[in-house]
């Protein structure tokens, strides 16, 4: 082995790509660990061995000093080129709820900005080594995306998340219900509570699902952690029915509010948008919760929020016609 590189002097100096373009091998690599300071770095060489010549206006993309601007932590990339030419970078970045609130929840996201290459060979991307919030392109590029996320339409196979160790006999999924078996784990333990998650995709809009309950609780939830989800729950006990609004923030645990059903179902509703999550059951209004306490900066973590379907202390939840828009 050989040391070939040192980076450009940033922090964490990770993910090295190498890439052989005309005359030269391209050595590209992500500094400034993955936060606001993070970047994309690279150096060249006419020998894949070295010497490695960093490029004198690195980073060649970052958004470290855009400091308002709505994408941020920019870094570890990947340059590939479209069937007509065209270069791009791939790359992760995440976008803050607000202009100046440094606090992001829908975690670690891809993005793809335009790749220019100069006369001396030497690239950058962007707009001077920084990305926007959009670029007109020549290229034929499309992404395909849900106008709304249901029961009918999503993969379980590809859309679903479970937590740590899937226990197959706690699931019955077809495409009109799921039924969830809960086992005595619930959302708050390191464990395998029953819990199929969705991701949260962007910052606006609702989510709507019936549920019923049977001999335990079941219900839905806005999970980043075990510490940090806030929790619409069904609890059934002997005929008896109520729902709960239980908020989860680190070590503080609080039932916001709590409303009597007529029996064992009820239609919930979360609205959301970046400031705030909205909780209503059969038409109430249980109370709100706000976004920043279950971002990276408050829980850790990089992986973002879920919306899930939940059935714990051995309760039996079945879930049905649940709808997850996305507003612009």
């Amino acid at each position: 082995s050989k040391t070939i590189w040192h980076g450009s002097g940033g922090r964490y100096l990770e993910s090295p790509h190498m890439y052989r373009i005309g005359d030269y091998y391209y050595l590209m690599a992500a500094e400034g660990s993955t936060e606001y300071g993070h970047m994309i770095t690279c150096a060249r060489s006419h020998d894949p061995w070295g010497e490695f010549v960093s490029y004198a206006n690195n980073p060649v993309l970052t958004n470290r000093n855009k400091g308002g601007f709505a994408i941020q932590g920019v870094g570890h990339g990947d340059l590939v080129q479209s069937p007509d030419g065209e270069w791009f970078v791939i790359h992760l970045g995440f976008r803050q709820i607000g202009q100046y609130e440094m606090y992001h929840h829908l975690g670690r996201e891809v993005f793809m900005t335009p790749v220019h290459f100069g006369a001396d060979g030497w690239f950058t991307c962007g707009s001077d080594g920084t990305t926007g919030t959009g670029y007109e392109i020549d290229s034929d590029v499309a992404q395909n995306v849900l106008p709304e996320y249901t029961l009918e339409n999503i993969d379980p196979e590809k859309e679903l998340l479970f937590l740590r160790e899937i226990v197959p006999e706690s699931y019955d999924l077809n495409n009109e219900r799921y039924i969830l078996k809960g086992s005595d784990l619930t959302l708050d333990d390191i464990g395998s509570p029953t819990f199929a998650g969705i991701r949260q995709r962007d910052m606006n809009g609702v989510l709507n699902c019936n549920i019923v309950v049977k001999n335990g609780e079941a219900g839905v939830t806005v999970y980043m952690d075990e510490q940090h989800h806030y929790d619409i729950v069904l609890c059934e006990d002997n005929g008896s029915c109520e729902a709960r609004l239980v908020l989860n923030i680190g070590s503080v645990k609080h039932v916001q509010s709590a409303v009597s059903l007529a029996g064992n179902f009820a239609d919930v509703k979360i609205g959301f948008d970046s400031h705030s999550y909205d909780f209503y059951v059969d038409g109430t209004k249980l109370g709100s919760a706000r976004v920043r306490y279950l971002s990276s900066e408050v829980a850790g973590g990089f992986t973002g929020v879920l919306f899930a379907m939940f059935a714990q202390k051995n309760g039996i939840g079945e879930f049905r016609k649940l709808r997850i828009r996305y507003f612009d």
